[in-house]
């Protein structure tokens, strides 16, 4: 069901639990890390660092995306990487590669993301318990996905 599982948005973390250090979480078999950036954006990533493999659980979340401790590269929520530090300043590697990244956003407490091919994601859906404010909802997690 690997494939058929990813059409659908999945909750994810809770919203309350991307705070000033990245949240690292497993979904379908990935590892990942969840974020809010210093601009409020939702970003959902690799946890792995696509230049040297450092976990980005330690990343440090920056104005604009995640940056990885161990050589600087700062990723976008969508996965564009924005800065190389250590390359040189003409450097064409930045604009050849992309950090894995998934489409995420919050919505009522949660966290969601689409995992699937980006040609078949579908529209939201809008249940009705997603028109109620965040604070009203009991949401949460069983303690086996952490």
């Amino acid at each position: 069901m690997g494939e058929y599982m990813r059409r659908f948005w999945h909750p994810v973390c809770l919203s309350e639990e991307l705070t000033e250090v990245p949240h690292a979480i497993r979904i379908l078999g990935e590892d990942l890390v969840a974020f809010r950036d210093r601009e409020g954006r939702i970003g959902v990533v690799d946890r792995h660092c696509s230049h040297r493999g450092t976990s980005l659980e330690y990343g440090i979340i920056q104005l604009r995306g995640i940056r990885c401790c161990y050589h600087g590269w700062l990723f976008d929520v969508d996965g564009r990487i924005l800065d190389t530090p250590l390359e040189p300043p003409d450097s064409p590697l930045k604009n050849r590669f992309y950090h894995g990244a998934y489409p995420a956003f919050e919505r009522s407490g949660l966290v969601f993301a689409y995992m699937g091919r980006p040609e078949e994601k579908p529209v939201f859906p809008e249940y009705d318990a997603y028109r109620f404010p965040a604070d009203t909802n009991l949401v949460g997690f069983s303690p086996i996905y952490h």
